[in-house]
């Protein structure tokens, strides 16, 4: 069964490192078919890390619903129009099934081939050698799209009377057969989470895939689990700390290109070990990977910084939603975005944009209250945009400074400083 190993939505350097390099050593203990994803636009800091060690990052994928290309049943044979009907109607007897979908010349759905359609038909003509495409054929009440949700047709399709539901592309081309026993069916893959263990942070559709194995460092806020799953958390400052540790524990060693993504991992989380979210542990880790490796925390962090502004490579939208995590608590729903800026100066130009694309957020997701931190690793300060819930804002313990921003000064975890100050004024 395929494994998807995803960090959050709006990825960071460490989800990104952390879920390709536990692939790997998953890969390494056994797991035959797993795959490491981003759940959002891989970052500029994590697409130069893979480039610099001339790897392939994880490809983006958006969502992991369950959709009908995944419970076409490949088992129950297509009927070509052409063929004659007595090795049709072989064809449907060795199948073992009640009916099978028959295509067209031209490749579309033509209808199902079922026995009871043909009685009258076999009564008044009787010729076994016709082609089927010319023989009375049942239309299915209900044809699916290939890209249709599970969960979307769900419910229609088991009150459905029938028992098969042929299944189309957007071009309307007959890929094969649903048989209506899949809807019930376990979905047909599993995912591991990094990096995050919040079904509203995670990749949308996570909450109908089974959650088999959790990697991460910050608070437990997980559902619970129909079965019992590996849950690897610790007080550190990076997941990628943990991954590291990981391969220890397993005595595996990793290639000098996935110790230099987790260096990386580690250095960006706990921004070079100033973050005060840092351990003994992220310096120890790093230490075994840097002998692994051949390069420094402080050369990787050194390249990342060196990638221009967020502020000036995205868009104002783009830039709030680069590294944003929901939350849900005290009745309210509500965003803090993170993103890391050497030249304040910068920030400061961008700060009427940036408030617009706030403002609109704010709309269109229902939320109370977001918040953008602005984090400057060089010097150690954050600086935060908020908008919405001014009773919330005014009761944070931070001092206004030009452009309506709030003064973080030594602030530089959103984890481990803003959040306990948001929720204590919650």
């Amino acid at each position: 069964m395929k494994t998807y190993i995803c960090g959050h939505r709006n990825p960071d350097v460490d989800s990104i490192t952390s879920a390709y390099a536990l692939a790997d050593l998953r890969r390494r203990t056994g797991m035959a078919d797993v795959e490491a994803i981003s759940a959002g636009r891989l970052p500029p800091r994590a697409k130069w890390v893979f480039e610099h060690f001339n790897l392939t990052p994880p490809r983006v994928k958006r969502d992991v619903y369950v959709r009908v290309r995944h419970l076409v049943d490949h088992a129950v044979p297509v009927i070509d129009a052409a063929m004659p009907m007595v090795d049709a109607l072989r064809k449907l007897e060795e199948s073992g099934q009640s009916s099978l979908p028959v295509r067209a010349a031209d490749g579309s759905f033509a209808g199902m081939l079922s026995p009871a359609k043909l009685v009258n038909f076999f009564l008044s003509r009787g010729d076994l050698m016709i082609p089927v495409g010319r023989a009375p054929l049942h239309q299915c009440a209900q044809v699916l799209n290939e890209n249709d949700p599970v969960h979307d047709i769900r419910l229609s399709a088991v009150r459905n009377t029938h028992n098969h539901f042929p299944v189309v592309d957007e071009k309307g081309k007959l890929l094969g057969t649903v048989v209506k026993r899949a809807f019930a069916e376990e979905p047909p893959y599993r995912i591991i989470l990094v990096d995050h263990n919040e079904t509203d942070q995670g990749i949308p559709g996570l909450d109908e895939v089974p959650v088999v194995e959790v990697v991460d460092h910050h608070r437990i806020a997980f559902a619970t689990t129909r079965d019992p799953i590996r849950y690897t958390a610790d007080v550190v400052g990076s997941t990628c700390t943990l991954v590291a540790r990981m391969y220890r524990a397993a005595g595996e060693r990793p290639s000098r290109e996935i110790a230099g993504v987790l260096i990386a991992g580690i250095a960006s989380d706990t921004l070079l070990f100033q973050s005060p979210t840092t351990t003994d542990a992220d310096r120890s880790m790093c230490s075994w990977l840097e002998k692994i490796c051949g390069e420094t925390a402080e050369s990787l962090m050194q390249g990342m910084m060196s990638i221009t502004s967020t502020l000036q490579s995205m868009t104002p939208d783009q830039a709030i939603a680069s590294d944003a995590k929901t939350y849900n608590e005290a009745g309210r729903k509500f965003v803090l975005a993170q993103i890391e800026e050497t030249q304040m100066l910068i920030f400061h130009q961008h700060a009427s944009e940036l408030v617009e694309a706030m403002d609109r957020k704010l709309r269109a997701e229902a939320l109370d209250f977001i918040g953008l931190m602005v984090t400057d690793p060089v010097r150690g300060n954050s600086e935060l945009l908020f908008r919405g819930a001014e009773a919330v804002r005014r009761a944070l313990p931070f001092r206004k400074g030009p452009h309506d921003v709030l003064l973080m000064p030594g602030v530089l975890s959103r984890k481990k400083q803003l959040l306990p100050e948001i929720l204590s004024a919650l």
